[in-house]
């Protein structure tokens, strides 16, 4: 909830994605995919879909935590149409400058 309240959000074609900086060691992963987006088989086979394009950057994102709501095209999209979201979405947070942090 706190990243959809207080995150950035990016708009692909298939997927809205919000991120803000994570506490935690590695980038963590949520996703959404309501009925909207089909019946069970379609809605599973988008999850797994996404989770395997996010696995692929994930060594590489920066330290975030991401949400992932799947659009109603993304039943349609295929692997190929909701990778390519991702990868704009990786190389669209590369890009961001990041804040330095503080320790104390």
């Amino acid at each position: 909830m706190a990243v959809q309240d207080h995150g950035k959000r990016w708009s692909g074609t298939h997927v809205t994605v919000w991120f803000r900086p994570g506490g935690a060691a590695c980038a963590r992963f949520g996703l959404t995919v309501s009925r909207r987006v089909g019946n069970a088989v379609v809605r599973n086979r988008v999850k797994r879909w996404l989770r395997e394009a996010f696995r692929r950057v994930r060594a590489e994102f920066p330290l975030v935590d991401v949400v992932c709501v799947a659009r109603p095209s993304a039943a349609t999209a295929g692997w190929v149409g909701l990778a390519t979201d991702v990868d704009a979405v990786f190389g669209w947070l590369v890009r961001l400058p990041q804040r330095p942090t503080v320790t104390r």
